[in-house]
C-alpha cells in the first residue's frame, strides 16, 4: 500500500529534522516503499514511488546531485531525503536544483547527518506496513457492507469496527466507476490507486478507494460538491482499455448501514448515465426514475408499460409505421403538432394523421391531462427497463 509524503512528513519531520526544501506540490504524492540509493546507475531497479534517501556517498562531479534527481525522476521515484553533512552540503543543493524539483513537483528534502539511517528507514517501513494491514482492513470492511446482512450480531460488529475508525456517523457519497477491461494486473491496479490518491488528497477528506465487481468503488466521506473537472481527470489515468463509458454517484448519506443503498444507486446512476450518454450522473438526478429503482415488483413495471405501449408496438412492427416515436415526440413538447413534425423530420399534416391512427388504435383521448400522464410514465417505464437490461449495467 501508500502513504501520502505529507503525511510522513508531517508526523515525523519534526522528531528527525526533515526539513522541505522544494517540491510543496509534489506532497500529496503517495510513497509505496523507501529506498537507500547511492548510485545512480541503480535507479534502474526501481518499481516507481519510491521515497529514497541518500547520503551522496557516490557523489564525485559537481553535477552529480541534479543528474542524480533527473534519474530518479525518470524512474517516477516520488520524493528524495538528502543526507547534509559528510558528502553533500547545503551549498551544493543549488538555486537551479531547487527551481528544478520546484518544477517537476518533486519533494525535495534535507536530513541532519547524526540522524541515523537504520531508525528512520525501520521507522517508515513499519508504517507502510501498518498502512497497508488497515487499508486492507478497511477495504474488507467495506466490501462486507455493501451487501445487506442478515445477522444482527455480524451487523452489530461491523458498526462497532466503523465506530472505532470515527466513521459511524460521518456522512459519505459512494462512487461507480464500471471498468470495461476484463482483468487489469496487480500492477495496473496499484497505479491506478495511485495515481487516483495523489488526486484525491488535494481534497483534504477522508476517502476509500478500491476494486469491487470489475468497478473502481469510491467512497468520499464528509462529501461537497466534486468538479465535474475531478471526475475527468480522474477517468484519465484509468487504461484506455479500461476507461468506463459513464460513472454514477449515490445521494449523501449520514449512516454507514445505508451503504448497500448508496451502492445501488450509484450503480443505478451510472447505468442511466450509460444509457444517456452521459460521462457522470448522480442518483439525484434520475428524476422519476429513482422510483422504478426503487421499486421490487419488476412484472407490475412491465404490465403498467405495456398496457399503454403495446397495441402502439405491434401497429409499428406489422405497419412499419412510426406511431409509438410520434406520440412520444408530441407527449414530451406540449402535444404540439408542429414541434413533432420539426423533431420527426415530417410534415404537419402527416403527424396529424399518425396521431389521429393513434386515437384510433388506443382510444385514448390526448386532451386529458391524465391520459397523457398515463402515456409518459410508460415511456419512462420503457426507457428503464430497456436501462435495466442492457448489456452494460453496472451490478
Amino acid at each position: 500500500m501508500s502513504i501520502p509524503i505529507q503525511a510522513i512528513y508531517e508526523t515525523t519531520g519534526a522528531h528527525y529534522g526533515l526539513r522541505l526544501l522544494t517540491g510543496e506540490n509534489g506532497l500529496t504524492k503517495e510513497f509505496t516503499w523507501v529506498q537507500l540509493c547511492e548510485d545512480i546507475g541503480n535507479a534502474s531497479f526501481f518499481r516507481g514511488n519510491e521515497l529514497v534517501i541518500t547520503t551522496g556517498l557516490s557523489s564525485n562531479h559537481a553535477n552529480w546531485l541534479q543528474d542524480f534527481i533527473k534519474e530518479l525522476i525518470r524512474h517516477r521515484a516520488c520524493g528524495l531525503i538528502i543526507y547534509i553533512g559528510k558528502y553533500i552540503q547545503e551549498k551544493d543543493i543549488t538555486p537551479d536544483i531547487i527551481a528544478f524539483c520546484q518544477e517537476q513537483h518533486f519533494p525535495l528534502f534535507s536530513l541532519p547527518w547524526q540522524v541515523h539511517l537504520a531508525d528512520i528507514m525501520q521507522d517508515y517501513c513499519e508504517r507502510l506496513l501498518r498502512a497497508r494491514q488497515k487499508e486492507m482492513d478497511l477495504e474488507r470492511l467495506l466490501r462486507s457492507l455493501l451487501l445487506p446482512c442478515s445477522r444482527p450480531e455480524k451487523s452489530e460488529k461491523y458498526l462497532q469496527e466503523l465506530r472505532e475508525r470515527g466513521l459511524e456517523e460521518m456522512p459519505f457519497s459512494l462512487f461507480v466507476f464500471p471498468l470495461r477491461a476484463a482483468h487489469l494486473t496487480d500492477e495496473q491496479q496499484q497505479s491506478i490507486r495511485l495515481a487516483w490518491k495523489r488526486r484525491l488528497n488535494h481534497l483534504s477528506r477522508r476517502y476509500s478507494l478500491f476494486f469491487y465487481k470489475k468497478q473502481l468503488i469510491l467512497i468520499l466521506a464528509k462529501p461537497q460538491e466534486i468538479q465535474s473537472g475531478l471526475l475527468q481527470e480522474l477517468k484519465t489515468e484509468l487504461p484506455k482499455g479500461a476507461l468506463p463509458a459513464a460513472s454514477g454517484e449515490s445521494r449523501m448519506h449520514a449512516d454507514w448501514q445505508e451503504l448497500p443503498a448508496s451502492y445501488a444507486e450509484a450503480c443505478a446512476a451510472a447505468a442511466a448515465a450509460n444509457f444517456q450518454q452521459k460521462s457522470h450522473l448522480c442518483f439525484d438526478e434520475l428524476g422519476i426514475y429513482r422510483l422504478f429503482f426503487a421499486a421490487s415488483d419488476r412484472k407490475l413495471l412491465q404490465t403498467m408499460r405495456d398496457e399503454q405501449l403495446v397495441p402502439l408496438q405491434k401497429y409499428d412492427k406489422v405497419h412499419h409505421a412510426h406511431l409509438l416515436d410520434t406520440l412520444r415526440a408530441y407527449l414530451f413538447h406540449g402535444n404540439s403538432l408542429q414541434q413533432t413534425a420539426a423533431l420527426t423530420f415530417t410534415h404537419r399534416n402527416t403527424v396529424n394523421y399518425r396521431m389521429n391512427k393513434i386515437r384510433e388504435i388506443t382510444g385514448s383521448d390526448f386532451a386529458d391531462a391524465i391520459v397523457c400522464f398515463h402515456y409518459i410514465l410508460a415511456f419512462y417505464l420503457d426507457d428503464y427497463l430497456r436501462l435495466h437490461d442492457t448489456p452494460d449495467k453496472t451490478t
